[in-house]
Parts: structure tokens; sequence; C-alpha cells
């Protein structure tokens, strides 16, 4: 079986492209040979990624299409990737594997690859399914009709584009309906909040991240910290995103967290791109900036060194922060938002509280530093990676899938192919 992986970026654009490109390298490495065609380059490719376009000057044609197309309101309406390279590709593939198209790809180039081959498409974000936005953020047009959209980007001279978030949704829906594609969701939340805006002509089933943890060996969180050069009397929260000034992520919320906490001297380390706002901010605390880590086993010395992650975000599908968290033993204190509760149960791995609820989140967190569980809830995090979400389970999952493809397309036995609940809840 050739399968193509297709998708906005490299690892380097996002989590969606990452968790594209380590399929696609599983796959290789699982003797399946797989391409991953990738829109954009942000780092040099490995052997088996290939260029969307196939040609430069095809990249750039492309590419200024669908900037013309998004100032009149309809980003990636046409499906130029399909007309300029993919068709003439095609043939070379038995299965065809989207992941983000959000700014590279059309919703209608899925439409037409599943006319030839079989397709799938993994939703990382609710964009498939809204009018544009990558998450409504308590907005609800989208389970109705997108219109009036608060999130409306801007063109390139700051005016507003016109508004035809009603019309692209209306085309995502009609996709979603009419065509045999394979919709994949990592979280039920994802899949739950798609089922309120779309119809599907085949059953989409769940299938979460996985994680490599050949990259995070287990380790003693005392040696973790002496790497560091932290004291291992110390206790040590790791706050993270790729930019910690996003407000979705809620780092508003885990600063008050953390300035509750003080009289507890906890260290923080700080995972991603800092700003002034944030460093004042955190005024009074021990912070370590670490920057953005693109070094897998620097990120895992790092998290093995910490003893809570605060992940306060208040919109996430299924988090790799949070996976990569629990892989390195380390419980996560945070918000019950999306799909982080198919990963964290409290007083099992870590401690939700109800999104917003600061008082709720603060006391979670001094409870987590002072409890003589927090080692116990860290390495059962550890196990529920192990269990539920490594590489092997998610290679597994997607070949199982691809194969009982086209059984599927008369008959499919969804409890085969994945829980009907969050692994972690069985």
């Amino acid at each position: 079986m050739k399968i193509a992986i297709v998708s906005k970026s490299d690892r380097n654009g996002g989590g969606a492209s990452r968790v594209a490109e380590d399929l696609a390298t599983w796959l290789n490495d699982a003797g399946h040979p797989t391409d991953h065609l990738i829109a954009f380059n942000f780092k040099e490719p490995l052997s088996f990624q290939r260029s969307l376009y196939a040609q430069r000057i095809r990249f750039k044609v492309c590419k200024k299409i669908h900037e013309k197309t998004k100032e009149y309101g309809f980003p990636e309406l046409f499906p130029v990737e399909y007309w300029f390279n993919l068709s003439r590709i095609l043939d070379n593939y038995d299965v065809v594997h989207f992941h983000d198209l959000y700014t590279a790809i059309s919703p209608l180039t899925l439409a037409l690859t599943s006319r030839r081959k079989p397709t799938f498409f993994t939703v990382h974000d609710c964009s498939p399914f809204t009018g544009g936005c990558v998450y409504p953020m308590g907005c609800d047009k989208f389970t109705s009709d997108c219109h009036k959209c608060p999130q409306l980007p801007e063109g390139k001279n700051k005016e507003k584009i016109p508004d035809h978030t009603r019309e692209i949704q209306t085309i995502k829906r009609w996709i979603a309906s009419k065509f045999n594609i394979r919709y994949i969701f990592p979280s039920h939340w994802m899949l739950q909040e798609a089922q309120q805006a779309l119809k599907f002509k085949i059953s989409p089933v769940v299938i979460p991240n996985g994680l490599n943890l050949q990259c995070f060996p287990s380790v003693k969180k005392v040696d973790a910290k002496n790497s560091l050069g932290i004291p291992e009397h110390r206790k040590v929260v790791v706050i993270s995103a790729h930019g910690l000034f996003d407000p979705r992520k809620g780092v508003k919320y885990a600063i008050t967290a953390l300035q509750s906490v003080r009289d507890l001297s906890p260290i923080v380390l700080a995972v991603g791109h800092c700003n002034d706002e944030l460093r004042q901010a955190l005024e009074g605390v021990e912070v370590r900036e670490m920057g953005f880590i693109s070094d897998p086993n620097f990120l895992a010395q790092v998290y093995s060194a910490t003893d809570v992650m605060l992940f306060c975000t208040l919109a996430d599908n299924l988090p790799l922060t949070v996976l990569e968290a629990m892989a390195a033993s380390t419980p996560v204190i945070g918000f019950s938002t999306g799909g982080v509760p198919e990963m964290i149960q409290t007083g099992r791995n870590g401690i939700l509280v109800e999104p917003t609820n600061q008082q709720a989140l603060n006391q979670a967190l001094r409870q987590a530093l002072l409890s003589s569980d927090l080692e116990a809830m860290g390495q059962q995090a550890r196990r529920d990676v192990e269990n539920y979400f490594s590489r092997a389970v998610c290679v597994e999952k997607h070949l199982q899938l691809y194969q009982n493809f086209e059984h599927s397309l008369s008959k499919i036995d969804l409890q085969s192919v994945v829980p009907t609940e969050p692994a972690i809840n069985r």
C-alpha cells in the first residue's frame, strides 16, 4: 500500500502539520511507503517529503490565486493544487490522507481526490466545519449558519474582507455529505462539535494523536532537575504554548494561579515565545524562559524536570503539549476544555477544573504542589500515554482504517476501529 499524507506544511508549521509528518515517518518505518506532500517548507525536507506543487512556479501561481480569492471573502476557494499537480500524481498512491488545510489547501481538493482514491481527512481544528474560524470561541453560529463573523480577518490594506462565511460553510457541508471522505477526529469533543454543523456521507471515526515515546525516556525528576541546574527540593511548574501571549491559550489564568502560590516558591519554566507583558505579569515569581524548543530530546528533559504542567487553554482539540507532559511523568493541572478531559482525569493523572474558574484553578495548583500523590499521578500519566496514545497505537488504528476503507463504504463496524468513548475512560 502506497500512501500520500497531505498537509499545509512540515512539522515546524504547527501541531497539525507535526502530526502529519510524524504519521508519515511512522508509516515509512513500519514498512508502508508513504510520501508527505506539503504546501510550505519551514525546514530542510525529509527524504519522503515532496512539494504539493512539484515546481516553484506552480507554488507561486497557486499561492497568488488563493490570496486573490481571499481578498473577495473566499479563501482557498479553487482547488488549484489539485489542478496543477495532485491530479497528475494520484495514480501513484493507494490512499490519500489530508491533514490541516487552513490557509493552504481548498476543501474542494478533497472532493476531487475522493472521486479517484480512498480519501481521509484528519480534522485538527474547527475550520473544516465553520465559515473559516479555527475555533469559534463562544460563537455558536456555526451550528446553524455562519454569518457576520466576529473573527473575520482583515484584507491587505486593513479593510474588512467581504463576509461570505455562510457560503464557505455551505461548501464544506456539501463536501462532507456528498463525497466518500472518511473524516477522522483526534478527540470525541471535536467530533461532537462537527456533528452540530455537518452531516457525513461516511461515518466519521476518532483516532487520538500519538506520541513517539523514544524521545521521552523514563528518568527521575531529581536527575532531570539536576541536569538543568534546578535545586531538587524546589517544586517546578511549566507553562507552554507556541505563543505564550495567545489569548486562546489562557495564559492570563495561569499567571494569576502562579501568583496565588508565590508563598510556595515554585520555579516556573516558560516554554514558548514570551513578551514584556508576560514578564511583567509574572514579576515576583522565579521564571526561567526556555524559549521555543524544537529539539524533542531537550523538550523531554525540560518536562521531566517539572513537577506540574499548568495548561489553561480555552479551546483545543487533543493538544500534543499535554501528551508530552504526560510522557514525561508530569501531571497536568488546568481547565476541562475541548479534548483535554479525554487525556486527563482528576485524581488519576492530574486535576481539571471548570474553564475560566480562577479560584478553582488556584486551589488545584496549590493542592497539586502540596500533594504527596504528585509522583504517583505522574507515573499514571506516563502509563496512559503508553496504553492509549503511543506511536504504535496510532499507526495500528490508521492502517486498520486504510485497509478497511472499501468495506466501510457499504458497512462499517466502528467498534473494530476506535472505541466509542475516550480510551482513557474505558
